[in-house]
């Protein structure tokens, strides 16, 4: 059976991470290596200077750390220092909020995860999900979510993942050159269609706003795109999971799926 490796960039508190050890465990070894507080839009970067620490946790149920680092140093040091073996796929996420189109996908640290996966020629999955801005607001103040539907976009998605995983794993595809970026719309069920897609070209302006002698993140980001529908976005606000492959190798706008072959998930 496969070794998978669950890494995120919500951090050890992100309430995806239990439900997606134990629905994983079915399909093989797991293994958790994640930040020990959250690292969302780090992209791909990693700790040059200070030291980096890696605290057991066993409160998973599986072996498992808690990192003071990145997303990109928790595949690095897993890979090659806190585990046994190599593994055979890492699961990036599933992030709260989803990772679509070009202007996310580059400064997202689950996807960043992932492409630290390439580098080490090991397969990887970046898997996001949509949640509505008051549920989203709630995980950025507060690291919990309450409400009865939030809940459920965890248990519907982390039900529908470990589905998806079990078809990406028997399937003859592994190429570590290529991600897997998949997006939930939020609520899913073992019904909800399915589309690979490009990933849309998109941008944004100022992502700060002024906060008393300096500025602050704004969530008031306004995209502008130049893709043609439908696109990963598109799809996925539109009520369907997307499915986009990543090459970083020459980033073209997910158009790889002549690399891999579209299977169904």
């Amino acid at each position: 059976m496969p070794t998978v490796l669950i890494v995120n960039d919500d951090g050890v508190d992100s309430p995806m991470l239990r439900p997606m050890a134990e629905k994983l465990s079915a399909l093989g070894t797991v293994r958790i290596a994640v930040p020990a507080e959250e690292q969302s839009w780090k992209g791909k970067a990693m700790t040059r200077f200070g030291v980096v620490r890696a605290e057991p946790r066993a409160d998973f149920g599986v072996e498992a750390f808690a990192v003071s680092g990145t997303p990109s140093d928790c595949v690095n040091l897993a890979v090659h220092h806190l585990f046994s073996s190599k593994p055979d796929w890492i699961v990036s996420g599933i992030n709260i909020g989803s990772n679509v189109g070009l202007g996310f996908i580059l400064n997202s640290g689950t996807v960043g995860a992932a492409a630290e996966a390439m580098l080490q020629g090991i397969p990887s999955t970046a898997f996001s999900s949509y949640f509505k801005p008051e549920h989203f607001g709630q995980w950025s103040r507060e690291k919990r979510l309450t409400a009865p539907e939030a809940l459920e976009v965890v248990e519907t998605t982390t039900t529908r993942m470990a589905a998806m995983m079990e078809k990406i794993l028997s399937a003859e595809h592994a190429d570590p050159e290529v991600i897997l970026n998949i997006n939930y719309p939020g609520v899913v069920s073992a019904e909800t269609p399915v589309r690979w897609v490009p990933m849309q070209n998109n941008r944004y302006g100022s992502i700060f706003k002024p906060e008393g002698d300096g500025f602050v993140h704004s969530a008031q980001i306004v995209l502008q795109a130049h893709s043609e529908a439908p696109t990963d976005r598109d799809v996925m606000l539109g009520g369907e999971i997307s499915v986009t492959p990543l090459s970083l190798a020459g980033i073209d706008h997910g158009k790889t799926t002549g690399k891999i072959p579209e299977i169904s998930l």
